[in-house]
């Protein structure tokens, strides 16, 4: 099944679009400089579709208006407050069946189940180790400018953890690390994700993911009711029928998920056996992902170097390990490949991040 691509409208992001923009409107940036750039006209969204169906955009409209609300708008509240309208008001039938899900785990099950409708921009992986859970995220659609990064990120940290808190009650021990400098707006991240002593946060960590005891994510939840969970989610997939949505995910994470399958099974990873798989010239391929401000080999490069990140700092891996389960022919190139992703050698990571997260 065909991926989307940054440019496709199949985003059905009607209502988040104009939650930036009021938010942003309430602070004093006007809807014309919000949607600059887009093509689409505030007017355009306000709209009541005589077909009862929500406006589509793509990809670049909506990193286009948070680059935009990211230079207009000072202070940087508006990514975490849409985060906290986020869940379950604005996810519709998706939000009905998140109430009814069992457990934290059946709701993230759903969220990578449902990544188009839930988190379009963002790619939900999870690892599970010595009895913790990684949850780990990266870009869905192609690189993000330093403010698109930031933005998303804080998005789905006030989404992901709002969600949490309202399910649960309250928020579990957790803690999160965020592969950027320590922002100015720090306060932002105590005062909406409601760190506290037990809620760690850090920065400049290489990795963006939230930790978590596993066990935590499969405390039920007394109030879940099945029947309507089945009920929305039956719901869901007859509308996605009746509009004809055909891209689940987008394209970045088929080739992702292309890739780590060749690496995990030590095939021929290659610009032109991937082409093909994909049933594409080498060529085509290499526009396709120009249009995504990426190339080949450095989305290799950055599926490889997440894998080492988490391989080398939470599975405490032995770099022979490391180069072998990352289809390297021998160490030393692992070791110079890795300095060239992160500008330490593997030893000297293991000291920095190993004191980070302890």
């Amino acid at each position: 099944m065909k991926g989307y691509d940054r440019h496709d409208e199949v985003l059905n992001t009607q209502q988040l679009l104009l939650s930036i923009i009021d938010l942003a409107n309430q602070r004093g940036a006007h809807p014309d400089k919000l949607l600059k750039g887009t093509k689409i006209f505030y007017n355009d969204l306000t709209k009541v579709n005589v077909n009862k169906k929500p406006l589509s955009c793509s990809a670049n409209t909506l990193l286009t208006v948070i680059e935009n609300c990211s230079k207009l708008i000072k202070g940087n509240e508006i990514s975490f407050l849409l985060g906290r309208r986020y869940f379950p008001s604005q996810l519709g039938l998706l939000g009905q069946a998140f109430m009814n899900c069992r457990h934290l785990a059946d709701m993230l099950r759903l969220c990578q189940c449902f990544q188009l409708d839930c988190f379009p921009l963002m790619n939900l992986t999870i690892k599970n180790f010595n009895g913790k859970s990684y949850l780990l995220f990266q870009s869905a659609v192609g690189k993000l400018s330093h403010n698109q990064q930031i933005f998303i990120t804080e998005f789905m940290l006030s989404a992901l953890l709002g969600a949490i808190k309202y399910r649960c009650g309250e928020l579990p021990e957790l803690y999160i690390y965020l592969d950027y400098p320590q922002v100015e707006h720090i306060e932002q991240y105590h005062t909406h994700l409601n760190m506290s002593n037990h809620k760690t946060i850090k920065f400049e960590q290489q990795i963006c993911m939230v930790t978590i005891d596993s066990q935590k994510l499969y405390l039920p939840f007394n109030d879940s009711a099945k029947s309507l969970k089945l009920l929305a989610l039956q719901q869901l997939r007859q509308d996605a029928q009746l509009n004809n949505q055909q891209y689940p995910i987008s394209f970045t994470q088929q080739l992702i998920r292309y890739i780590n399958q060749c690496i995990a099974t030590k095939v021929d990873v290659s610009q032109e056996s991937c082409a093909q798989h994909f049933g594409y010239s080498s060529a085509t391929l290499k526009r396709k992902l120009a249009s995504h401000a990426l190339n080949y080999q450095g989305v290799i490069d950055n599926i490889r170097s997440q894998q080492a990140i988490f391989q080398l700092i939470i599975c405490h891996d032995s770099n022979e390990k490391i180069a072998d389960a990352l289809y390297f022919t021998d160490v030393s190139n692992f070791r110079k490949a890795f300095k060239r992703w992160t500008g330490m050698t593997p030893n000297s990571m293991r000291e920095r991040l190993l004191i980070a997260l302890n």
